[in-house]
């Protein structure tokens, strides 16, 4: 098919649902609001009326996905010492290894053996990735931070930056943090095609735009990729399947889903150097002023839209009605629900330990020719034995200090318990001595 075609069927499917558009749009403006220059606006609706087609566009959930905050400020000697040691001992044997944790009122962190860039040290939990400078570092924050987007479906921006704020003061002086990047969200339902136009319907200031297709299926576009500012609509519940986010579906649901429709979002990355263009570098500078930067980026930076065959200026032509939906999100109301429970450790469902552990059951019953539940659990339980009894050997150590050790290793990656400590002794013989009174010689 060609792309006059293609226009020309996109531009009859849209004019069903442009009586729609103008009531969700006409629903919004019933007051004025600053703009980002100061002057007045009309505000935009976050909810489609009753009398809108649901199918074509069910709002969701809107709000921050990731956020990156770096704080000025200095580590303390006395907490570089620790992460310092703690980080030496990363880096040593993994029953050692398993011991390089630290803990901050109630999370335990796992801490790296390395970092990246100028911050020599990562501490590392679910909620929270924190890279901490050098004590004696002058020019560098003292932290940069990624809240992560779990925690952030269970806490709003400020009350996630004020735990993590609160988790820092023990570890040095800082002071309030500057924005490095902020990911802006919408999840939306939708029977719209989201391949159904060319890349000419996109009109934005970024130069790169790309489409991406798995397995025979569309998943979604991207623009401005490597820049300032990038824009991806893509499917996210394929992508959830790969990252695991499988949290986001109750709430999707408690805002309407109907479990079956695709979800699609739209997310804009925000780096430092286009916030400081816009003037905002502080969170709660940001927070206050969403919808006027959601109105750049809707408008200025990116629009979508039905290229005409007739006119040859692209800012005149029509905006698709999708476009205009999703314009309309309004950042002063509450993005849809937010998680009830959360914890800040990385584990695994039991479900998928299940799933691991059962496949492994019928690996063994397929090599022993054994079909009984019963049967294989018991010869599982035999070679798992026999294989811990020979690393035991190998290491000189009792199968159950062995044990122990992979139990302890596995703790400090998921974040759940604190490993019993190191004995006090010099760090040239601390593994030596370490040995000796665990397991005996």
């Amino acid at each position: 098919m060609d792309e006059l075609s293609r226009n020309d069927q996109t531009t009859n499917r849209v004019k069903g649902v442009l009586e729609a558009v103008e009531i969700v749009l006409l629903s919004g403006l019933t007051g004025q609001e600053d703009n980002l220059d100061g002057t007045k606006g009309t505000p935009p609706s976050n909810t489609v009326p009753n009398n809108c087609n649901s199918d074509y566009f069910k709002p969701l959930r809107w709000g921050v996905d990731s956020l990156y905050l770096s704080y000025p400020g200095q580590l303390s000697e006395v907490v570089d010492k620790e992460l310092r040691s703690l980080k030496t001992l990363a880096q040593e044997r993994k029953d050692l290894a398993a011991k390089a944790q630290y803990s901050l009122d109630g999370h335990i962190f796992e801490v790296k053996d390395k970092s990246s860039g100028l911050f020599p040290f990562t501490i590392e939990d679910n909620s929270f990735q924190i890279r901490l400078s050098a004590s004696h570092a002058k020019a560098l924050p003292m932290a940069y931070v990624k809240v992560s987007s779990h925690y952030l479906a269970y806490k709003t921006p400020p009350d996630a930056e004020s735990h993590l704020r609160s988790l820092l003061y023990p570890l040095g002086e800082i002071s309030p943090p500057n924005v490095s990047r902020i990911d802006l969200f919408v999840d939306f339902a939708s029977n719209e095609d989201m391949e159904s136009w060319t890349r000419s319907a996109w009109v934005t200031k970024a130069s790169g735009l790309s489409q991406f297709v798995e397995h025979q299926t569309f998943t979604g576009w991207s623009i401005g990729a490597g820049g300032v500012v990038m824009a991806r609509l893509y499917n996210k519940r394929i992508e959830i399947q790969k990252s695991n986010k499988l949290y986001l579906e109750p709430l999707w649901r408690e805002a309407g889903w109907d479990g079956e429709s695709n979800v699609w979002r739209l997310e804009f990355q925000l780096k430092s150097e286009l916030l400081k263009q816009l003037g905002f570098t502080s969170l709660p500078g940001i927070e206050g002023n969403l919808n006027g930067i959601w109105r750049y980026l809707m408008t200025d930076w990116l629009k979508l839209t039905i290229p005409s065959q007739t006119d040859k200026t692209r800012s005149r032509w029509p905006v698709h009605p999708l476009w205009n939906l999703l314009a309309a999100t309004d950042w002063k109301t509450q993005g849809g629900p937010l998680l009830r429970t959360y914890s800040p450790s990385r584990v695994p469902s039991e479900e998928s330990v299940a799933r691991r552990a059962l496949t492994s059951l019928a690996s063994i019953g397929a090599l022993r020719g054994l079909s009984n539940f019963d049967d294989a659990v018991d010869a599982l339980e035999d070679a798992m034995y026999k294989c811990l009894d020979g690393q035991a050997f190998d290491l000189g150590i009792t199968h159950n200090a062995l044990f122990q050790e992979k139990v302890e290793i596995l703790q400090r990656k998921y974040n759940t318990r604190l490993n019993p400590p190191l004995p006090e002794v010099e760090d040239k013989t601390f593994a030596k001595e370490y040995r000796r009174q665990t397991q005996g010689y």
